[in-house]
Formats: C-alpha cells, structure tokens, sequence
C-alpha cells in the first residue's frame, strides 16, 4: 500500500521579478515498511525534493510551482497552516541531519519531547512522561531519567540523533522523513543508526524517504533508489537491479567514484569531471551532458523525459547497455 506520493513537483527561489527553478517535475512514491532512498550529489536537489514535498521548505524564498503530494488520500499542498501543525509530528516525522542545531539548546531534552506529546494528545503529564521515557528506552537510551534534565550540549552526537529519532516516531507516524540522518556520524554510531530505524520501520510499519548520498548506506539499508541530478530524477530501481546494472551515466559514473572492500589500494578512485550546474545554469538540454562522455547533439539541445519500463524509470538518449 503506497504511504506517500509526490506527482511532478516543481520548485522555484526567488522574487516576484526573477524566479529560478530548483526541482523540476519530480514524482516518487514510498510503501508501507519501504524504504525509498534519494542519491546524488550536494546541490542536486534532494533536500528541497523531500522538504518542499512535505510542506517544511520556508515559503518565501521557496515557491511550489506546480505538484501535488499524497499522503494517503490528503494531498499536503491543499492544506493551511493549521492542518500541516497537526499532521508534522503525528503522521510524518522528521529526522535531520544535525542533530544539534535541530534541538534546541535552551530547552532540556524531556521538555521538548514532552512538546511533542502535548501538542498531538490529551493524555496527563504522568501518561506522557511514561510514554516519553518508553521512547528512549525504545531508541536505546540508557538511563533514560537522567537524559531528560540533560540539555542538547550534554549528549554525544550518537545521543542526541536518537532523542531527534525517539521525537519523529513518538506518535508512530505513516511517513519518516529522514534528511542525511547519519552524515554527521562515524561509522560505528552510523551503522547502529540505521539498524535502529530499520527495526523502528518493521515495527511501525512506516515508510522512509532516505536522503543521503553515501551509496554504502542506499545498499545497506534502502529497498528502492531514486537518483537526482540538476533537480530531475534521472533513475529509479530497486537497489539490487540498480547496483548491478546502472542505466544512465550519472548513475554508472557515481558507483564508479565509490570504493568497495575489492577495489585495490593502490588505484585511484574514478571522478566525474566538472560540478553539477547551479539552478541558473542548467539550460534547456539534458543538465549531464557537459559531464557525459555519450552525450550527443539531441541530449545538448532536448532534455530527456523520465520512463519507466520493466520496473525501472530513466531518463536518457543514450543508456548504458
């Protein structure tokens, strides 16, 4: 059953004089207890993608353009102020990816946990402290009693990204959007993290939007991926058909750039030349082809519209076989 759906969002900054397109006609959808990832380069788009969807982008400097995005049968671009307060929180959770300045620091953590729980419910201070103290516990806390006094600045970096996950998923929520959850952490803390949600996940019963653009943690963790390039996605698949076999160049080009336990130490990792093209750079042609070794004429001058075939959406003239 689809949780979540994004129908050809489009997103510009700016003015009313001089708008600049940022995400252009983007569709994605996530299952119950899937786990969508969404992969590229900084500046791609996919933090917009996943913010704007959601209705979290500030607006001004954002506009949504154009796009409808479906959670269950409520489309969240229909909604007022006061409607999207009583959604963010209760059906769609939030992790972001610094957990420091997502707290805040005046506050200790059991008064804004206890927010949460206040803000959607009309239980008692002692059934909320009960629930929130659960929560930790849940989310591997030790001493859960004890955090809650603690300010933001008290935890280490792997404590204060439980207490942010322990807050998204208080109230079990349909859809977790979790925006580079893990960048911030090494390895060992980021490897406990993703275990916790995908254990979280199976419990609720959720579904993620993953944003990141570590593809060990796509294939560690995501059912499906999505790859954004210029504010497009570019290719879409399940992890395994992506791994194995890319279809565009951007894709083929990013796993290449990603060292594996088999890749030798002493060859150089491949690089994809060039940087992605800012939003008022991007031209009417495909936004790959100065970087792409198969870029013809046609992809200089049309760009490519995304289809899907077999299972698998991209959006390219000339694949890779």
């Amino acid at each position: 059953m689809t949780v979540f759906r994004v129908d050809n969002l489009a997103v510009s900054f700016g003015g009313a004089g001089r708008r600049v397109r940022v995400v252009d006609g983007v569709s994605f959808s996530v299952d119950r207890g899937e786990t969508l990832g969404l992969v590229g380069e900084s500046g791609c788009g996919k933090s917009v993608t996943v913010l704007s969807s959601v209705r979290l982008q500030p607006s001004p400097p954002s506009h949504v353009d154009t796009g409808a995005a479906w959670l269950g049968d409520t489309n969240l671009m229909g909604l007022d102020a006061k409607a999207l307060r009583n959604l963010w929180g209760s059906r769609i959770g939030v992790v972001f990816q610094d957990p420091m300045t997502s707290l805040n620091p005046v506050f200790t953590i059991g008064s804004q946990l206890r927010e949460t729980l206040a803000t959607h419910t009309r239980g008692s201070a002692a059934e909320r402290e009960e629930r929130v103290l659960a929560m930790l516990a849940r989310v591997g806390i030790n001493a859960p009693q004890r955090r809650l006094q603690q300010y933001p600045h008290e935890l280490s970096g792997g404590l204060r990204q439980r207490v942010l996950i322990a807050m998204a998923l208080m109230l079990r929520p349909e859809l977790l959007i979790a925006d580079e959850p893990t960048t911030a952490l090494d390895v060992t803390l980021q490897a406990q993290i993703l275990t916790l949600l995908r254990e979280l996940r199976d419990e609720f019963g959720m579904g993620i939007v993953f944003v990141t653009h570590d593809l060990g943690v796509v294939a560690q963790f995501c059912d499906r991926v999505a790859v954004m390039y210029a504010g497009r996605i570019v290719e879409s698949a399940r992890v395994g058909e992506l791994f194995r076999a890319p279809r565009h160049p951007y894709t083929r080009a990013l796993l290449a750039s990603t060292p594996t336990l088999e890749s030798p130490k002493d060859q150089l990792l491949a690089t994809i030349e060039g940087m992605v093209p800012s939003p008022g750079q991007r031209g009417t042609g495909c936004s790959f082809a100065p970087r792409c070794g198969q870029a013809s004429s046609r992809c200089r001058e049309e760009a490519p519209q995304l289809i899907e075939a077999d299972g698998r959406s991209l959006a390219c003239f000339h694949p890779v076989s």
